[in-house]
């Protein structure tokens, strides 16, 4: 192995929504050049849009005008960066007048713009957020031009592909000002409500987990453009005329693409094998091979490709997440699983002998990954480390086993870890949203045992064995709860065995990262066995478990993390990686579905 591994950052009709929920449930959580004319020429791309701008107001029909510069070509694990983004939004003047306060001498905005990502069978939706627009006046006859302009995140892939991008649902938030010492009339925000059907083609979309920050419901139409539009001022700015301007409150948005529309934006060509299924060029969201809006922003996909190794799309992030803990938990008790001990060779010294136990041995760190499911052939993200992670306890060298004459060198510890459960919005069927929790609830401390010597010559090879019950709650369909009991689970729990190697610089290097327990790195399970499913029952007394089982329970699933170097609070006056600033997180791994 070499280096360290790259990581990055960044949700009939009955049968339909019972097999909505087994076709996706494990998703939950999951699934973030030189300039190319796939950035769609000089003039760009111009997409039709329809608005959700209040509840009880009618949707509005939007303009949205997208310049951007795209790379030409990808490398697999390298980032694939668009250029900075132009979104010229033109709102009608009819809209312009049923929404704007008419006290506004200006009107400002900011805007969320989700985008879909494709390559094959994967697929991921990529938040491009904080896209500012400056005031522009609102006097006039025509149409009200709002420019916005931001940079946006790039993404990584695991596999070649062409990779596409297309647009998404847009988040808008508009921000009428007017001229200092206008009269203002005091209202109700406006708030997009919550659309009766997230999934509709041509209808905005509104996943759990968005973005946007949309604002309570009002609960009712307004009775004129200034209830809705209109409010207590909220601060101030530039008017039109270069005076001090007053804010209004702000009316926000849920914006979706009309369907028959050709969505794409660009299609980039990422060498190395293709996928699976070929890539075709996204349309509308009723049209053949579109990829349809409302899935969740936080969700990465996993599929393959013609040489076998699974492809996931991972948004990257510059901001590296930081943990607030300079401490570690208590140490896990209890012994080590016997069933995971290797037998060490005749003549070795096993410590510390019979009757004795060494002192407790703190280590505790970060980890976080993918779980690919093989029948959805998707991802979902354990342990997000943008969310709230578990933070994972070592008690190190509970037992010691010895061959000097061999070379044989064995550590094994306990290490204990809670998994906060994981939510997302995302799509079944690529048209019906669904969200769910997922839990892993260990069964126990797991076993990790590491052999090897690599500074004489010996891989060290790490295994952390243990067992996780998985649990399934909160679920909905298209916004409507579906109770699957309160007890749906494996019925039994999965036997997780993660393995990292470390081998740099010897003869059999693998040319892979290297894992190692104190400074991380990469591990993985590449057959993981999910169990059939129990206890899935409707109060109607629906049984569910058949449905789970046959959708998510079978063998070749994998677990793909990656482990942060780990905080040492008791080594001495100055602890290793707990206080610089504090126990780092780290990033989702790029090789979410790399194989050994």
């Amino acid at each position: 192995m070499r280096g360290a591994v790259r990581v990055s950052r960044p949700r009939p009709r009955r049968v339909v929504q019972l097999a909505g929920v087994g076709a996706a449930a494990l998703l939950a959580g999951l699934l973030p050049g030189t300039d190319s004319a796939a950035s769609g020429g000089a003039d760009g791309v111009s997409l039709a849009y329809t608005c959700q701008f209040g509840a009880g107001q009618d949707p509005q029909d939007i303009s949205v005008g997208i310049k951007q510069a795209y790379p030409a070509d990808g490398t697999v694990g390298k980032p694939i960066q668009p250029g900075d983004l132009t979104l010229t939004v033109g709102i009608p003047r009819a809209a312009v007048t049923a929404l704007v306060p008419a006290e506004a001498d200006t009107l400002a905005g900011g805007a969320d713009m989700k985008t879909n990502v494709t390559q094959g069978t994967s697929r991921t939706v990529v938040v491009w957020p904080d896209l500012t627009a400056e005031p522009a006046a609102v006097a006039g006859s025509g149409d009200l031009d709002l420019v916005f302009t931001g940079k946006v995140p790039g993404v990584s892939v695991t596999a070649g592909g062409d990779l596409v991008f297309a647009a998404g649902d847009l988040d808008l938030t508009l921000r009428p000002q007017a001229a200092a010492g206008t009269p203002t009339d005091p209202g109700t925000p406006t708030d997009p409500g919550t659309p009766s059907d997230p999934g509709t083609p041509g209808a905005p979309s509104a996943p759990a987990d968005s973005a946007a920050d949309t604002g309570g419901s009002t609960g009712g139409a307004a009775d004129s453009p200034a209830d809705a539009a209109g409010g207590k001022p909220t601060g101030v700015g530039a008017s039109a005329d270069g005076g001090t301007a007053q804010a209004l409150a702000d009316i926000t948005g849920l914006c979706a693409a009309k369907a028959g529309q050709d969505i794409t934006l660009a299609t980039v060509a990422v060498p190395g094998g293709d996928p699976t299924t070929g890539t075709g060029a996204p349309s509308g969201p009723t049209g053949s091979g579109g990829t349809p809006s409302g899935s969740a922003s936080s969700s990465a996909s996993a599929g393959g490709s013609s040489d076998g190794t699974r492809s996931t799309i991972v948004p990257l992030d510059d901001s590296p997440p930081h943990s607030g803990r300079t401490d570690c938990d208590p140490v896990p008790k209890g012994d080590l699983d016997p069933k995971r001990l290797p037998t060490p060779p005749d003549g070795a010294i096993i410590l510390p002998p019979a009757g004795v136990v060494y002192p407790d041995a703190r280590l505790c760190g970060y980890f976080t990954g993918f779980s690919n499911v093989n029948k959805l052939n998707g991802a979902m993200i354990v342990n997000d480390p943008h969310g709230t992670p578990g933070l994972a306890t070592i008690n190190s060298d509970r037992r010691l086993a010895v061959v000097p004459s061999i070379n044989y060198y064995e550590q094994d510890s306990l290490l204990g870890i809670q998994l906060p459960a994981s939510h997302s919005t995302f799509l079944s069927f690529g048209f019906v949203p669904i969200t769910a929790d997922v839990d892993f609830v260990t069964d126990g401390p797991m076993t990790i045992v590491s052999t090897g010597y690599p500074a004489l010559g010996i891989p060290q090879i790490t295994t952390v064995g243990g067992y996780q019950d998985l649990r399934i709650s909160n679920v909905k369909v298209n916004g409507v709860a579906m109770n699957v009991g309160s007890g749906c689970h494996t019925s039994k729990p999965l036997d997780v065995v993660l393995t990292g190697r470390q081998d740099e610089g010897l003869p059999d290097d693998d040319g892979r990262p290297d894992y190692d327990i104190r400074t991380g790195g990469p591990l993985m399970d590449d057959n993981l066995v999910i169990p059939p499913f129990t206890g899935c029952v409707t109060p109607d007394g629906d049984d569910l478990d058949p449905l789970f089982t046959a959708s998510l329970s079978g063998s070749k699933n994998t677990l793909n993390f990656v482990q942060a170097p780990l905080c040492s609070p008791d080594d001495g006056t100055t602890p290793e990686n707990c206080e610089e600033p504090d126990i780092p997180i780290p990033q989702l791994p790029v090789r979410a579905g790399s194989t050994r």
